[in-house]
């Protein structure tokens, strides 16, 4: 009777594991090299979208009052607010404006004393500068997170030369 039989050698089995662990770790890796390439590129464009966003949706409001008699640049406690006056008879106001690091917007009925805690916030803002350089033009310089944003806007309507 022939007897062969096979010698298994540790290196039999420790290979294997090995490659085994090593492809594992590989993958591991390569997952969370995604991961981190994934949240900077989110985290990037997170901060593009919030300032963007703040600047178009400022511009879109003040495209909304239709003449240069409804928009006004004011200067009140050290901080500009824009104020964009209702149509007609109106007795109604919105106030954009930054107070605590948000830009805010707050609508309320014109003359009442104005509690600027309370606007709704709109963004997380660093900076917001609001400039007439004409009667029919703004210029607005917003920024926050590393990233700024400048404006011009200009007001098309009736009273508009």
């Amino acid at each position: 009777m022939n007897n062969k039989q096979k010698q298994i050698h540790t290196i039999d089995t420790v290979f294997p594991l090995i490659f085994i662990l090593l492809f594992g770790f590989c993958a591991l890796a390569l997952v969370l090299s995604g991961a981190h390439v994934y949240q900077d590129t989110t985290d990037g464009l997170k901060q593009n979208y919030t300032i963007r966003t703040a600047a178009t949706y400022l511009q879109e409001k003040v495209r909304e009052y239709s003449s240069e008699s409804q928009v006004e640049v004011l200067s009140q406690d050290g901080q500009t607010v824009i104020a964009l006056y209702e149509e007609g008879d109106s007795d109604y106001v919105t106030y954009i404006y930054l107070y605590k690091g948000k830009l805010r917007e707050l609508f309320t009925k014109k003359g009442r004393d104005v509690v600027w805690s309370s606007g709704q916030e709109l963004v997380s803002a660093e900076t917001f500068s609001v400039t007439k350089q004409k009667e029919d033009l703004l210029q607005i310089e917003l920024s926050g997170d590393g990233q700024e944003e400048l404006l011009y806007i200009r007001i098309y309507g009736e009273d508009s030369k």
